[in-house]
């Protein structure tokens, strides 16, 4: 009864983090498309989506104590997909709005084409142009006549520059910009999963930085720790060893705080830059 229970509270929490995390990445997909209509610089917006959405969907992990597992992958790719389509979605109306303000302010260099058409308003004039041109009117007809126009690399002041319209690039760019946004989301939520958490209350222990250790200093530690030794290595000014953290429960479930040696690598993108080298876990009371 209480592993199905267990089970049952893990599938409802990562659900929860499923929905707040695709909220974001909605809420996040509207301002990026919005505000790609003023200024777009190629590989900007992918980048700023893949660590905000990582950063969230740590957050969420440890605000709703879900520890990420099998549906890491799935949450990445839903997160990742929501945010494409969206900010793909706000551009495409953005251009249509665009499109229509235009043909506002030359209504009277159009008049003879609101006669011909029997557009009553600007955005009926911009749709009937749409399907003319794609088959399709509203927003779909103005994605269908971005995607035709080449990727865009850059837009700023008025002036866009695109790549060729060749459609297997577009399709090869769309599937590189889908796979590295969930390779980077998945891959702090992975790094997430490996963190201890207290065995009271389930929250991830707080980490408290205490300082650098030198390499000797981490192999004696890490010697002691496997052979249940409570060791506490001497932190030193050393820059090439590993972190000396101290980990507790905010709730105050540690009877004996958590000591661990942790590798940073400044390099990595994502919250995959840490290595575990030992850790003496924590003792709750």
């Amino acid at each position: 009864m209480q592993a199905t229970l267990s089970r049952s509270q893990a599938f409802g929490r990562a659900t929860l983090a499923l929905l707040g995390l695709l909220l974001t990445a909605l809420l996040l997909g509207i301002a990026t498309g919005l505000a790609g209509r003023v200024l777009t610089i190629l590989g900007f917006y992918e980048v700023l989506a893949a660590l905000v959405l990582s950063v969230a969907a740590v957050a969420y992990a440890h605000m709703l104590r879900w520890r990420p597992r099998a549906g890491a992958l799935v949450l990445a790719l839903a997160a990742s997909a929501t945010w494409l389509v969206a900010h793909r979605l706000t551009d495409a109306w953005g251009f249509r709005a665009e499109q229509a303000q235009m043909v506002l302010r030359e209504s009277h260099e159009l008049a003879e084409d609101f006669l011909v058409s029997g557009a009553d308003t600007p955005l009926q004039l911009v749709d009937l142009g749409l399907n003319a041109e794609t088959g399709a009117d509203g927003v779909r007809g103005a994605l269908l006549v971005e995607w035709d126009s080449g990727q865009l690399v850059l837009r700023a002041l008025g002036l866009e520059r695109r790549l060729p319209p060749l459609p297997w690039l577009q399709a090869v760019l769309l599937s590189a910009t889908l796979a590295f946004l969930t390779v980077l989301i998945r891959r702090a939520l992975l790094h997430l999963a490996a963190e201890p958490t207290c065995a009271v209350c389930g929250r991830y222990l707080q980490r408290q930085r205490l300082g650098r250790v030198t390499p000797e200093e981490a192999a004696r530690a890490t010697q002691a720790w496997a052979h249940g030794e409570p060791l506490e290595p001497t932190v030193s000014a050393t820059l090439a060893g590993p972190e000396l953290l101290r980990e507790t429960c905010s709730a105050g479930h540690t009877a004996q705080p958590g000591l661990a040696l942790v590798q940073y690598r400044g390099h990595s993108l994502g919250s995959g830059g840490a290595s575990l080298v030992a850790r003496r876990p924590a003792i709750s009371g």
